[in-house]
C-alpha cells in the first residue's frame, strides 16, 4: 500500500531543493530533485525535514478574536471575510477561516515519507528511538571504502544529535497536525503508511476522537524520548536560547499532551466509554505542569520600571520589545511564541497615533463585562450575565458594591487596564496627566457608525494589550508577540480538569496563582461545583483574551448559543455639562451562530465526493450540506 495522499491532497511526484547560499545543494536540472535521490545527500534530506513544519500556523496574530465575542472587527460593513462570517454569507468551500485541510495532509505525507523504512527494512514499532536510528543510518555497517551503510542514508555526515532530532521533529508535527484536525473537525484518518492509488480504499474508515488523541500522544512520547541534551543546539531540547521562542521543544510538546486529554474529555469531543475522562485529563495535565516547574518554568513577575507598562501582565506581553534579545533567565513562563512581532500601533491602532492605517478589532462591551472589580467580585451574575438576548439589560451581581455603572471603568480588575483602552486611559502610561484617549461621540478616538471609517472603533474600545508605548511611526515598532502556549494557561488547563474531575483543592490553587500574579484576590471559598466552573472559565476569557482560546473554548464547551449570536458595544454621549450618559447598543446579530453546525469546521466539497467515491461513506462535517 503507498500513496493514499494522492487522492486526498495533490500527488507528490517529486521534491523540489532550493539552492542554499553555500551552494552546497548541487540541485539537479530545474532544481527539481527525484525522490529515490533525497536520502543520497545530507543537504536534501534536510532541506525536506526543513519542510516538515510548513503547514504548523504559528499565529502570528490573535486572528481569532473577532470571529468571537471578544472583538469586532472594524471590517465588518465593507464585504470580505469579517462581512461573511458575521452575516453567514458563505458555504463549505468558502469557509472565511479557511480550514487547511490539505495543508495537513500534504505535510503529513511528507512525514510520513521521510519516516518510512528503508528499503528491505519492516516497518519498526517507533517504540524505541535507537533503533529508529539504526533503521535510518546503520552505524554499525558502515562500509570503510565508501563511507555508505545499509540503512536509509547513503550519505555519513550527520551527527547522532541531528538526526535524533530530525525523528523527534518529524514525530512532533505529525501530532500537531493530527491535534489540529482533531481540533476542527472531530474526525480524521489516521496514516502511517506511504498508499498507492492503486489501492482500493472501501476499507477506509475515519478515525475517533479517542484513536486520533492516543496517536497524538503517542507521538509526542516519542519525541519526548529523544535523549535530553541541552547543550546542543542539534536536540530536542527544554531550555531555549535567545530568539528561539518559536521552536518547537520540550515544553510544548507536554502541552500538546495535556491540550489534547483536556480536548477529548471536553464535551464537544467526549463521547460514551472513551478513556479520556475530566479525571484522565486532570492526571495528565498534572503531569504535564510538574513537568514544566521541574524545568523552571515560571509565571512572569517582573515589574516594569518608569511606567513602562501598567503591570506584570501588561509588561509580558510587550516584552522581549524586539527580536533576538531575550532569553529564559528573564521570562520563565514563555513555553512557544511567535517569531515576529505584532504591530497593534498601526494595524489596530487609536486614531490619534501618527501612521496608523487601521484601529482593526475592537474589544466587545461583553469582554469587559467578564473583567471582576479589584475585590475580585464578577461584574455580572455568571449563571445569567444578561436579561435579554441582545445583552442590552446587564443582570448585576449583587455582591458587587464597587461597580458603578455611571463610573464603569473604575476599581477593576489590573489587566483591564493592561488590556483594553477605554473612555479616559491615559495614552501612554509614563505620561499619566498626558493625552486622554476620548472614545465619547466626537472625542479624539470617539465612536463611528461610518461603515467605510477603519480608523474608529465601532465598539467604544480598543485594543492595547500587546502595545508598547515605544512603537510609532517614528521610533519603529516594539509591540509584543503572541504567546502560543505559557505556563499560565497550563495552570487554568488544569484548573478546568481538576474542577470537572472533582479535585477542587487544585481547581482553586491553580487558579488563584493566576489571579494572585496580577493582585487579585482569590476565588470565594465555599463555590459549588457549577459556580467554580463558571469562575475557571471567566478567568480563561480574561487571562488569555486576545491570545486565540476564547474560539476553541467556546466550542469545546458547546455554549456557542450563549456566545456568539450578539455582541454589544458602549457609546457614550458628552453633555454640554461635561456629563457623560453611557448607552449599551447591539452591533447586530451575527446570523445563526449558535447552531451546533459551527462548532466544527467544514470540509471542502471537493474533498467530500473524493472521499464519498473512493470510500462510500459521507466525511462531511455534521451540519454542512
Amino acid at each position: 500500500m503507498k500513496k493514499i495522499y494522492n487522492l486526498i491532497v495533490a500527488a507528490f511526484a517529486f521534491f523540489a531543493i532550493l539552492p542554499s547560499c553555500s551552494q552546497l545543494l548541487e540541485p539537479e536540472p530545474y532544481g527539481l530533485v527525484d525522490l529515490d535521490l533525497v536520502w543520497t545527500k545530507y543537504n536534501y534530506t534536510s532541506t525536506l525535514v526543513g519542510t516538515i513544519g510548513g503547514a504548523a500556523e504559528w499565529n502570528s496574530s490573535f486572528v481569532y478574536s473577532p470571529y468571537t465575542d471578544e472583538a469586532q472587527h472594524v471590517q465588518d460593513r465593507t464585504g470580505g471575510g469579517y462581512y461573511n462570517w458575521y452575516n453567514v454569507d458563505f458555504l463549505a468551500d468558502n469557509f472565511p477561516l479557511g480550514s487547511n485541510y490539505d495543508g495537513y495532509y500534504n505535510n503529513i505525507r511528507t512525514i510520513n515519507f521521510f519516516l518510512a523504512p528503508p528499503a528491505g527494512k519492516e516497518k519498526t514499532t517507533y517504540a524505541n528511538i535507537k533503533e529508529e536510528a539504526k533503521n535510518f543510518l546503520n552505524r554499525d555497517d558502515l562500509n570503510p571504502d565508501t563511507g555508505e551503510n545499509s540503512g536509509k542514508f547513503s550519505f555519513s555526515n550527520i551527527d547522532d544529535e541531528e538526526l535524533e532530532f530530525w525523528l523527534a521533529k518529524a514525530h512532533f508535527y505529525r501530532a500537531w497536525y493530527y491535534f489540529m484536525l482533531m481540533k476542527r473537525f472531530g474526525q480524521a484518518v489516521i496514516i502511517t503508511d506511504l498508499y498507492d492509488q492503486n489501492e482500493t480504499f472501501n476499507s477506509v474508515k475515519l478515525n475517533t476522537v479517542e484513536q486520533i488523541a492516543d496517536f497524538i500522544i503517542s507521538e509526542l512520547d516519542f519525541a519526548l524520548s529523544a535523549p535530553e541534551k541541552e547543550s546542543s543546539a542539534l536536540a530536542f531540547r527544554w531550555r531555549l536560547g535567545s530568539g528561539q521562542w518559536y521552536r518547537i521543544n520540550r515544553g510544548f510538546a507536554w502541552v500538546l499532551k495535556a491540550r489534547t486529554a483536556m480536548y477529548a474529555a471536553s464535551p464537544l469531543y467526549y463521547t460514551e466509554g472513551s478513556k479520556y475522562t475530566w479525571e484522565y485529563a486532570y492526571q495528565m495535565n498534572k503531569e504535564a505542569v510538574a513537568q514544566l516547574l521541574a524545568h523552571d518554568h515560571k509565571l512572569f513577575s517582573t515589574e516594569p520600571k518608569d511606567n513602562y507598562a501598567y503591570n506584570c501582565y501588561d509588561y509580558y506581553h510587550i516584552y522581549p520589545s524586539g527580536d533576538d534579545v531575550v532569553t529564559r533567565t528573564a521570562d520563565k513562563e514563555t513555553i512557544l511564541a511567535n517569531r515576529g512581532s505584532l504591530n497593534i500601533w498601526q494595524e489596530n491602532g487609536l486614531p490619534i497615533n501618527k501612521g496608523r492605517t487601521s484601529c482593526g478589532i475592537c474589544p466587545t462591551q461583553e469582554l469587559v463585562d467578564a473583567y471582576e472589580t479589584i475585590d475580585g467580585e464578577p461584574i455580572l451574575d455568571l449563571a445569567k450575565p444578561y436579561l435579554d438576548d441582545a445583552h442590552l439589560q446587564p443582570n448585576y451581581n449583587k455582591n458587587n458594591k464597587l461597580y458603578d455603572p455611571q463610573n464603569p471603568y473604575a476599581n477593576r480588575d489590573p489587566r483591564f487596564y493592561g488590556s483594553i483602552y477605554y473612555n479616559g486611559a491615559p495614552r501612554y502610561w509614563d505620561k499619566p496627566n498626558g493625552v486622554k484617549v476620548e472614545t465619547f461621540v466626537g472625542g479624539n478616538c470617539g465612536i463611528s457608525d461610518e461603515a467605510k471609517s477603519d480608523y474608529y472603533t465601532r465598539t467604544g474600545y480598543y485594543l492595547r494589550k500587546y502595545n508598547c508605548a515605544s512603537s510609532s511611526d517614528e521610533y519603529g515598532n516594539y509591540d509584543g508577540r503572541v504567546h502560543m502556549a505559557r505556563l499560565a494557561e497550563m495552570y487554568l488547563n488544569l484548573a478546568e480538569c481538576a474542577c470537572e474531575s472533582d479535585h477542587f483543592e487544585d481547581a482553586y490553587d491553580y487558579t488563584n496563582l493566576v489571579r494572585e500574579r496580577v493582585g487579585m484576590p482569590g476565588l470565594p471559598e465555599g463555590l459549588t461545583k457549577d459556580q467554580l466552573r463558571l469562575r475557571i472559565r471567566n478567568e480563561r476569557r480574561v487571562e488569555l483574551a486576545f491570545e486565540n482560546f476564547r474560539f476553541d473554548d467556546v466550542r469545546r464547551w458547546k455554549i456557542i448559543d450563549q456566545t456568539e449570536e450578539h455582541v454589544t458595544g458602549m457609546r457614550i454621549i458628552k453633555g454640554d455639562d461635561g456629563k457623560l450618559t453611557y448607552n449599551r447598543f447591539s452591533l447586530g446579530t451575527r446570523t445563526n451562530k449558535g447552531a451546533d453546525k459551527y462548532l466544527l469546521y467544514p470540509m471542502k466539497e471537493n474533498e467530500v465526493n473524493k472521499m464519498k467515491y473512493l470510500t462510500g461513506d459521507d466525511w462531511q462535517t455534521p451540519g454542512w450540506d
